[in-house]
């Protein structure tokens, strides 16, 4: 059976000698998505209370700025009003991967008005154990300037912590709990699959190319692409993507107007507000910007802007009217 590389995961470009020890916790993750039934141990007043109910795990590593998996544990099974909900990141760092979790909940019955009930965010950092599978998860403080945070660090506070085994089957275990307040989840153990994980956005990284636009199965891509666009080249990873291709003016500016026109009271600028925005393209950073997917600049390329997301995230196009080719770039952030 040949080994799974990081390229198989998602990853277009790694670091050489990025160590592969955390390729099977990615591979487990991945086997954990669908629904599962789980039992476990609550912890209550007077005793640990036991609990039925219902994980459902999904996530697409391969997409996005970081690989991440949500695990959402509701308990009893027939009752969606108390949950809980685990979010598992995958950061880069020098030497591969920092692990974090997000624990958001429980979420209990809000009451009969429905009003939005206070839950508590609980950051951890994770260690990874390959030999025993397992993710040791200890209690990290909120970063600075977020909701939630205290006023001042309390070190006397024991910091919660627990354990996560995730088999190889994609079973997930919680045990060895420390320090966790009443009303969290001391431990549980997946026990069957209830449902299959549905299926996955396609997810584009490398090099690509295609006929047409309606062929693209990227749907973090095709929005960016005229309709009309063919001979389409694509280079594709986590954080963006640059494209190539052919439309005629009157298709790519009635694409624009149309872009424009749907989001213009949501974009954060105005069309008239981005700099250079309908003048001739500078082509040393038309050069520099598309050296990794090995195009020449345009000789008579006008610049273009898409609207813009608060991050700042929009698209540049840059349209040569001469040979009706467009080259654009677009992040994702």
């Amino acid at each position: 059976m040949t080994a799974t590389t990081w390229q198989d995961l998602g990853f277009n470009q790694v670091p050489e000698g990025l160590s592969t020890e955390m390729i099977p916790l990615f591979e487990g993750l991945n086997e954990a998505r669908g629904a599962w039934s789980f039992e476990g141990i609550v912890a209550g007043d007077d005793a640990a209370a036991p609990l039925k109910g219902s994980l459902h795990i999904m996530g697409n590593p391969g997409s996005g700025m970081i690989p991440m998996w949500q695990m959402a544990w509701g308990w009893p099974a027939d009752d969606p009003r108390q949950s809980l909900m685990d979010t598992v990141m995958a950061g880069p760092s020098k030497d591969g991967f920092d692990l974090m979790l997000i624990r958001i909940g429980p979420v209990k019955n809000p009451g009969a008005d429905h009003a939005k009930p206070k839950v508590e965010r609980t950051p951890f950092q994770g260690t990874w154990n390959l030999a025993s599978r397992t993710i040791t998860w200890t209690e990290r403080d909120l970063p600075a300037g977020l909701p939630g945070q205290a006023a001042k660090d309390d070190s006397a506070k024991p910091r919660q912590s627990f354990d996560m085994v995730v088999a190889a089957d994609g079973k997930i275990v919680i045990r060895n709990s420390k320090h966790l307040p009443q009303g969290q989840m001391v431990s549980a153990r997946a026990v069957v699959r209830t449902g299959e994980a549905p299926e996955e956005p396609v997810t584009l990284t490398g090099k690509h190319r295609f006929k047409t636009a309606a062929e693209v199965p990227d749907l973090r891509i095709k929005p960016c692409l005229p309709p009309q666009a063919t001979d389409i080249s694509l280079f594709s990873e986590r954080n963006g993507h640059f494209a190539q291709y052919k439309v005629t003016e009157a298709d790519f500016m009635m694409f624009l107007d149309k872009l424009w026109e749907a989001k213009k009271d949501s974009s954060a600028h105005k069309r008239d507000e981005m700099h250079g925005e309908g003048e001739p393209a500078d082509r040393e950073r038309m050069a520099r910007r598309f050296k990794a997917a090995g195009w020449e600049p345009l000789d008579q390329a006008v610049v273009y802007y898409s609207p813009s997301k608060g991050s700042g995230a929009m698209t540049t196009y840059y349209y040569d009217r001469e040979t009706g080719i467009v080259y654009h770039d677009r992040g994702y952030w």
